[in-house]
């Protein structure tokens, strides 16, 4: 895992700060610890996917949430003094000791464990070796972690880095494993990421492990540990995203990174890009699952529309059938189950069933009065078909503004959006959201505005100049693009360059030779009965471009 003991290590060693002063409160907020000092707060994430020790600089959440392990640790240590804070060797297991006096003037010295192991992540506060409680309270083949039992102290077998290696040889006479797994398995700090950076720096390929190789693993693993003790951080990118964090360097990976003297800085910006990212993708399907159902739902009412339309579309037969009973009624015999008759305007020979009960008169009426029913009954249904059409079409854009958001403004503006128009049943949240900004790129002297979402799109179109160019995909989903043209004539390259990233913007963004549609501001238009981010648009021309997108300028 990224957060592994060498970074770990390079955290407490740079956060020795604390020592001394006074614990000021335990917050809790979706599997984060917070513990308050004066200045800054120790966070400590047992997110099992992204669990990290890190210092927030005043940042405690406002809605921190009641737990039954904080509330029994605020009880105990809260204006505590911090007597030390350690790491166990270079495993993933930090070590708070607080001191305390209760209400009767008795000393307590509190010890609080920290494992930072993902799913097995836990916070466990002892004192004199007894485990008063725990986060997750366990047993396991190895320790019981619950209330009275007696603390064990798991570190397990492998050697110090900085101590120990000569310990290897003994270690690697009955290993059957590859290299990787010999130097993460057996070396305390390494995970399979700096295990191939030794790999790498001692130019062996990932082979069955050999003892041939253990002289080079640790003549590296030494210089690796010299160059560990500089106390930096970096922090890889891949396509300008956080990739991999590292105590020291990791050149295998051929990347480009960021060095960091202050490890929480480089930790934050790593897991909160991270978090953020997972966040993302979670409510992401959580609101497209709900568009899709209501798309599914829809599509199933237009077929029943469209089946109901097209059987109603025979109302004019039933008229002519009407018609030519009352005009030949009197040729027509009772108790008749159909009848031939020639239409005058066409000449040609119809056959209409007949009620043997009813008169030919009685038959003409019922298909006069079936012709009016179904005929009324036809508005309705195309009413109802347009009003289906244009929810789906709003569904599909909600959807592709889903599908192209990147960062939690945009799916919160999303989320509201789909609370303040009846998708998703819940209050409107009453924390207020800073709005994102719309795309923005200048080209040759023009500026040139891309829409997040429907109500940024609407936004666009709202607050735009009756000159300024609109821009939008022809017939599909997507962002609304416009030109702000200053009262100028925009040349032939800078509207065709709007128009790419309007393709680019839209559902046709892997297509080529996409129809995009232009037209001033003036002649688009937002009636009252229009969701977010539709509008009537006309005297609009359209152009054949292939997508292009900001990232690709």
């Amino acid at each position: 895992m990224p957060y592994d003991g060498f970074v770990m290590n390079s955290f407490i060693n740079n956060s020795q700060f604390i020592v001394g002063n006074f614990l000021k409160n335990i917050y809790f907020k979706k599997n984060v610890l917070y513990f308050s000092f004066s200045k800054n707060d120790l966070k400590v994430s047992l997110n099992p996917n992204y669990s990290y020790l890190t210092f927030e600089r005043r940042d405690i959440p406002q809605d921190t949430k009641k737990h039954y392990f904080v509330d029994f640790l605020r009880s105990r240590v809260r204006n505590s003094r911090i007597i030390k804070f350690e790491q166990i060797e270079f495993e993933r297991t930090a070590k708070l000791v607080l001191e305390k006096n209760d209400e009767i003037g008795e000393k307590h010295v509190y010890e609080v464990y920290i494992d930072i192991m993902g799913k097995h992540s836990n916070v466990i506060i002892v004192e004199n070796n007894k485990i008063l409680d725990a986060y997750k309270r366990i047993k396991t083949r190895f320790r019981d972690i619950i209330p009275g039992e007696t603390f064990i102290l798991y570190t397990g077998s492998k050697v110090n880095p900085l101590k120990n290696l000569v310990d290897l040889y003994n270690i690697s006479e009955n290993f059957n494993g590859r290299v990787s797994e010999f130097i993460f398995k057996n070396i305390q700090g390494f995970s399979k990421v700096t295990a191939k950076e030794v790999l790498h720096r001692c130019g062996l390929e990932d082979d069955q492990f050999s003892v041939k190789y253990l002289k080079k693993i640790i003549d590296t693993i030494e210089n690796l540990m010299y160059e560990f003790q500089k106390g930096k951080i970096y922090l890889y990118y891949e396509n300008n995203k956080p990739y991999e964090i590292s105590a020291f360097l990791l050149n295998h990976l051929e990347l480009d990174y960021e060095t960091f003297d202050e490890p929480d800085s480089a930790i934050s910006k790593f897991f909160e890009w991270h978090e953020q990212k997972s966040y993302v993708f979670q409510q992401k399907h959580f609101l497209e699952s709900i568009v899709e159902k209501n798309i599914e739902k829809n599509e199933t009412i237009l077929s029943k529309l469209n089946y109901e339309i097209e059987k109603n579309m025979r109302y004019e037969e039933f008229r002519k059938w009407g018609e030519l009973l009352k005009a030949y009624f009197y040729i027509i015999d009772d108790s008749r189950k159909e009848v031939e008759l020639e239409d005058w305007e066409t000449g040609e020979r119809i056959t209409i069933p007949l009620d043997e009960n009813l008169t030919p008169i009685e038959n003409s009426n019922k298909y006069f009065k079936l012709y009016n029913r179904m005929k009324n009954k036809l508005k309705g249904l195309k009413k109802r078909k347009k009003e289906i059409e244009n929810e789906l079409n709003y569904l599909y854009q909600l959807w592709y503004s889903l599908d192209d958001a990147q960062d939690i403004k945009e799916i919160e503006e999303i989320k509201n959006e789909m609370v303040e128009t009846g998708l998703i049943k819940e209050k409107k949240q009453k924390r207020k959201i800073k709005k994102s900004e719309p795309r923005k790129i200048i080209y040759n002297g023009y500026t040139i505005l891309i829409g997040r979402n429907n109500k940024q799109n609407d936004e666009l179109v709202k607050k735009s100049s009756d000159e300024d160019i609109w821009l939008h995909a022809h017939g599909m989903p997507g962002a609304h693009v416009v030109i702000k043209t200053g009262g100028n004539v925009v040349n032939e390259d800078t509207l065709l360059f709007a128009a790419q990233l309007a393709a680019g913007y839209s559902k046709g963004k892997n297509s080529s030779n996409v129809p995009v549609d232009y037209t001033k501001i003036k002649y688009v238009r937002k009636t009252k009965n229009l969701k977010p981010g539709m509008v009537l648009y006309s005297n609009y021309k359209t152009l054949y471009v292939d997508p292009r997108r900001l990232e690709n300028v």
